[in-house]
């Protein structure tokens, strides 16, 4: 009988954790701390997607959450649409952003692709900061709740419940010949193609999915938070997203999102000390990469047993 991974049994252990940490009283400062990391495991877990299995990189994450964000109140605002339907149609609209952009980086690599990506996020930020009479600027667009009466801890489980779908969507995903044909391409591109993989039909749906996610937890955020601005689209969120991704293990989906949640929370509980909980960040990040490159959750992986979903 083949003995559980410690590691996979440690991961289980903290998602349900999550599930329980309403019931023990905890206060809504912290429920607060971890709903906004379950917007970044997504977002962190969506770069992973498209950067740990296909090997793509892209700086636009947050760009897309933003973009989500904005089509879902827009949407919302001028055709009257519930707040369920209008993200759904932000979810949508940051898929179809990243088909273009999956379409419009077919051929670059490396630090063209990452370039071209940094490109399109500041236009997305720029547009939303200078379309003021649509988008409000800087002073930002408010948004309605997810619904009427819902609290705190309401949104913690709804957070918590997108986060679990969709990584189980992921996980499935990669576990299906879309995931071998993901790492097929990540490993050796022409390789694939001569096998007969349509490498850019997959390429272009792993930039869909990704900006997808991105765009999903965007929406949701932006009915949790009640007020959206372009400085959630910035390279300074984006640098958060990568942080965390990178910390946790961006390799691996669960372990990217895992980091999402890890450093959401140090960051809060370092608040204290300001903005040198910035230079701490940065230094765990400098030592993981130096120590840990698989990440933090990676490296225990490799130490106690492989596991990648």
């Amino acid at each position: 009988m083949t003995r559980p991974n410690p590691v996979t049994l440690i991961i289980a252990l903290c998602f349900l954790l999550c599930l329980l940490l309403p019931l023990g009283g905890i206060a809504d400062y912290w429920l607060y701390t971890m709903t906004i990391g379950f917007y970044y495991a997504l977002l962190a877990s969506s770069w992973s997607l498209l950067v740990g299995y296909v090997g793509r990189i892209s700086f636009a994450q947050a760009a897309m959450s933003g973009l989500g964000a904005y089509v879902a109140l827009l949407s919302a605002q001028y055709l009257g649409l519930p707040p369920l339907q209008g993200i759904l149609i932000g979810t949508l609209a940051a898929g179809l952003v990243g088909i273009v952009v999956g379409l419009l980086t077919l051929r670059l690599h490396g630090a063209y692709l990452g370039l071209t990506t940094i490109a399109v996020s500041e236009i997305l930020r720029i547009t939303a900061t200078a379309e003021h009479q649509l988008t409000q600027g800087t002073r930002g667009l408010p948004a309605p709740p997810l619904w009427q009466g819902i609290g705190q801890t309401g949104y913690y489980y709804v957070f918590l419940s997108v986060l679990l779908v969709s990584l189980g969507i992921m996980i499935l995903l990669l576990r299906s010949r879309v995931g071998l044909f993901f790492q097929a391409i990540r490993e050796d591109e022409d390789g694939a193609a001569s096998l007969g993989v349509r490498v850019t039909l997959w390429k272009v749906l792993a930039f869909s999915l990704s900006t997808g996610f991105a765009g999903l937890a965007g929406g949701i955020y932006a009915h949790f938070i009640q007020l959206i601005a372009p400085s959630m689209m910035s390279m300074q969120e984006m640098g958060y997203i990568l942080s965390m991704a990178v910390i946790g293990g961006f390799s691996n989906v669960v372990h990217a999102a895992l980091g999402g949640i890890l450093l959401q929370w140090l960051l809060e509980a370092l608040r204290e000390i300001g903005e040198w909980r910035l230079v701490i960040f940065g230094v765990i990040a400098i030592l993981v990469l130096r120590f840990a490159p698989n990440g933090i959750f990676g490296s225990l992986e490799k130490r106690f047993g492989r596991g990648r979903p």
